[in-house]
Formats: C-alpha cells, structure tokens, sequence
C-alpha cells in the first residue's frame, strides 16, 4: 500500500512540476527579493518541526502565493499549504 501511494504521488508531482502555476526557483527568489513572499527556509523549518512523518518535498504554487509541504505519514500523503506572504498554515489534508 506505501509502494502504491508513493507512486500515486510521483505521478501527480510529476503532473504537477509541468503546471505554469508552479514558479521556479528565479521566480521564487525575485518574489522573496521584491518582499512580495516570506522566504522558504523559516516556514520550512517551522512546519517541520510540526508535522510527523516523512519529508518529501515542497511546491510553490505562484497563482496562490503558498507553499505545499508533503509528508509521508503511516503510508499515507500528507499536504500542508502555507501562506507564503504570512507564513500562517491555510489548509492541511491528507490524501488516502
């Protein structure tokens, strides 16, 4: 079952990274510069330290201006979405 959920979320990011919504790190690093977004590394820090399970990576959705954090938890897909202005969480859900 961990196998099949770890595939299911490859095959999603992979979807995912091909998305215009999804900036890449020049876009980011300009937005953090210009002071329009807070930078990764202290919300990565913070919502690491809150979230058990294993890290798997992070997205930032430009559209939105928030960051998804993953996490495999039990076999299960965890996405906690920050705020990247505020660095406030907006939505955690778990994906089956």
């Amino acid at each position: 079952m961990r196998v099949r959920n770890l595939l299911f979320f490859l095959s999603g990011l992979a979807l995912l990274t091909a998305a215009p919504a999804f900036a890449g790190p020049n876009d980011v690093h300009n937005m953090v510069r210009a002071g329009e977004i807070m930078p990764l590394e202290p919300i990565q820090r913070r919502v690491m330290q809150e979230n058990r399970g294993e890290y798997v990576g992070v997205q930032f959705d430009q559209s939105s201006r928030t960051y998804r954090f993953r996490f495999l938890n039990d076999g299960n897909l965890i996405n906690v979405d920050v705020d990247a202005r505020t660095g406030a969480p907006v939505r955690r859900r778990q994906s089956f």
